[in-house]
């Protein structure tokens, strides 16, 4: 299964709101294949996709779009609404077009329905690839309007992208890593944000020893396995708003490995400013990764 398919599944899984509904439903729906008066469907090689597809427009107007397989050699999904007459009561829901933008922001009644109808969006025609290969995610707009007006949304949300044009309308693209970590937060998708933060921490890691080139490879991988392990904790911690919440001492330790995220435990008790041995340094940074391990447990 590919990165980008256990991105969408995981998106899936989330439960919505009854007011992110019709904002989630919408935004599957506008950056599908088609929203018009004359068609209304969305084109995917995911089948669980579709299905999504098929329940949420269902969910809110009661109208089940028609699920076709095509393709001779990879399958390919069609969810569509065939009635002439549903489409113009689906249409008829939003004010389609109306000003400059072509975004009906009339359906967004708190920010957790922005959010929801980002993830639709990325449902509909969103792409992210393998970070092991390349950090790169974009949306593939049909209309590049719609995608400009898109662009700005986002941008109001603090996910800044790049625009293409291409042959068949727009590309809104990033490469940067940490703008995909908070759109992936953004959209609900926080165990494959935690992967690309794991991902990039070995990088990271894996390029300095190989600068430094003369460490013990066992002493390599427990350093790598270490680091991978406490940075991970600091940075959920802190997209969680809890890092600045911890005790003193916790807080000054995650502070010391975020500012030095491959020095060994020697290292960073020489650039400590309080005295700090070895071993009482190691109890805080493991009394972080409990708060994470835990707070993991409380939220599955």
């Amino acid at each position: 299964m590919s990165f980008c398919s256990e991105v969408k599944n995981e998106l899936l899984q989330l439960r919505l709101s009854g007011c992110c509904k019709p904002a989630f439903v919408y935004g599957f729906m506008l950056f599908g294949r088609s929203f018009s008066f004359k068609k209304i469907s969305l084109q995917t090689a995911n089948h669980e996709v579709a299905k999504a597809y098929s329940d949420a427009v269902f969910s809110v107007y009661k109208i089940r779009p028609q699920i076709f397989c095509g393709g001779s050699k990879i399958p390919t999904y069609r969810a569509e609404v065939v009635s002439e007459a549903e489409r113009l009561k689906i249409l008829a829901s939003f004010d389609f077009g109306v000003g400059e933008s072509l975004i009906d922001t009339g359906v967004f009644l708190r920010e957790c329905c922005v959010h929801s109808f980002i993830r639709g969006a990325f449902l509909a025609c969103g792409n992210i690839n393998d970070p092991e290969k390349e950090y790169r995610a974009e949306f593939n707009v049909k209309n590049p309007d719609l995608a400009e007006a898109f662009s700005e949304l986002l941008k109001q949300n603090g996910i800044t992208m790049r625009t293409a044009l291409r042959k068949n309308g727009a590309q809104l693209y990033t490469k940067e890593s940490s703008v995909i970590e908070d759109l992936l937060t953004l959209i609900g998708a926080a165990k494959q944000t935690l992967s690309i933060i794991d991902t990039k921490i070995m990088k990271e890691v894996k390029n300095n020893i190989n600068r430094v080139g003369n460490c013990d490879n066992a002493n390599i991988s427990k350093t790598v396995e270490a680091s991978i392990k406490q940075r991970t904790a600091i940075e959920f911690l802190e997209a969680a708003d809890r890092l600045y919440s911890l005790p003193q001492e916790l807080l000054s330790a995650a502070l010391l490995r975020k500012n030095n995220p491959n020095a060994t435990l020697k290292e960073l008790c020489r650039l400590s400013d309080e005295p700090l041995t070895i071993s009482g340094l190691n109890h805080r940074l493991a009394k972080i990764i409990s708060i994470y391990e835990q707070m993991l447990e409380n939220n599955s």
